[in-house]
């Protein structure tokens, strides 16, 4: 028999994504996620980089290094950690070979998860916005009216709501356990058709074995690294959390005549900019300290120099010249607000560039302007 097509659901408060594809890349540096169509590692690819790498919990569980993982889905989110449960039950699927369904209309069965995990794979308890993660995602499940529904909700003050709420949906649902996604992934691998029912016809069950072994180990690839105990009490994503890679805490640069800041970007020792760009090495921040009046102090164009973060203070938007955006990639926004400019491999080279910053209507901030160099 076919096996189903599965559709995984990563809920969140923006709206449902999709896990569009799970395969290995040996060619990788490292495990990285990306949205769909795109070429950037999502600004969380180093977590899941941690958690799915040589020293990661997964590695350690199966004594064995794990082959890196793209992991594609169809847009990002801007924090929180609860998109770990249904990676780790996507892993778990794709380590059994069950095809995974790229969209609704693909789906004989919809997975629906949400929360973050410990390391022995405990599902934490937290407060995840259930309903209103619920109510953005009607219309991704509805797009398979067809598909058996699966539902992991893990313990918190909206959970028996959020049960309710599913039970009510007038179509083929199963809760499954929430304790931990290896008992989650037992369950969904003991299900069986149900009885029959009289009107309308519900899509059958079927069972999905994984092979002895599978559960336990494909699950820990979801884990996140070491000292992880507690989920982020605000589910993701904030509406008011920026987009852009895992970076360390902001303090990106110093005040000078304008309130403008600027850090250098660079590869941690043993690193290098290809492995900080695809997520493997978050990248060491260096404030760039002022030189002359609106002028900054040269960076030197050494290899390490993976590129540049440049912020302002509330209430101001930051204009950077063309000089430095033609010489990097896309601008992103760092997890403290700041754009992020990494160089392109090609266009490493001498440049001047400038940043004004414009206040925004209202607030009363100042307007501000400096200079800076790139130099080999």
């Amino acid at each position: 028999m076919t096996r189903p097509a599965i559709l995984v659901v990563v809920p969140t408060t923006r709206g449902p994504l999709v896990l569009r594809g799970l395969r290995p890349r040996p060619g990788l540096p490292a495990p990285a996620a990306f949205a769909d169509g795109d070429y950037r590692p999502l600004p969380w690819s180093a977590d899941y980089a941690r958690l799915c790498g040589a020293a990661g919990p997964l590695a350690r569980w199966t004594g064995r290094m794990p082959e890196p993982h793209e992991l594609r889905l169809s847009g990002s989110f801007d924090a929180g950690r609860s998109w770990e449960v249904p990676v780790c039950l996507a892993h778990g699927l794709a380590e059994g070979g069950h095809p995974l369904a790229a969209a609704p209309e693909e789906a004989d069965l919809i997975l629906w998860a949400t929360g973050a995990v410990d390391l022995d794979l405990a599902v934490l308890p937290g407060d995840y916005a259930l309903l209103d993660k619920i109510e953005r995602s009607a219309a991704t499940i509805a797009g398979a009216p067809n598909a058996a529904l699966a539902v992991l909700l893990p313990d918190g003050p909206e959970r028996a709501q959020a049960e309710a709420v599913f039970r009510g949906m007038g179509r083929n649902v199963r809760i499954l356990p929430s304790h931990s996604v290896p008992g989650a992934l037992a369950a969904l691998t003991a299900l069986r058709p149900p009885e029959r029912a009289e009107t309308p016809p519900a899509r059958r069950w079927w069972r999905l074995a994984l092979p002895a072994g599978a559960v336990a180990a494909a699950g820990l690839a979801g884990v996140l690294a070491l000292g992880a105990t507690r989920p982020d009490p605000v589910s993701e994503p904030r509406p008011d959390a920026p987009a852009g890679p895992a970076t360390p805490p902001p303090s990106i640069g110093v005040r000078i005549a304008s309130p403008i800041h600027v850090s250098e970007l660079r590869a941690p020792a043993g690193s290098s900019c290809r492995r900080v760009a695809f997520g493997a090495d978050p990248p060491e921040r260096r404030p760039v300290p002022a030189e002359s009046g609106d002028h900054l102090a040269a960076s030197r164009l050494t290899p390490d120099l993976c590129g540049l973060a440049i912020g302002a203070e509330p209430g101001l938007r930051v204009q950077v010249g063309p000089e430095l955006r033609d010489a990097a990639l896309p601008a992103v926004r760092l997890a403290d607000g700041a754009l992020g400019y990494f160089l392109r491999e090609g266009a490493r080279q001498n440049l001047v560039y400038t940043v004004q910053a414009v206040p925004e209507a209202g607030t009363g901030a100042v307007a501000g302007r400096l200079v800076h160099t790139l130099a080999r």
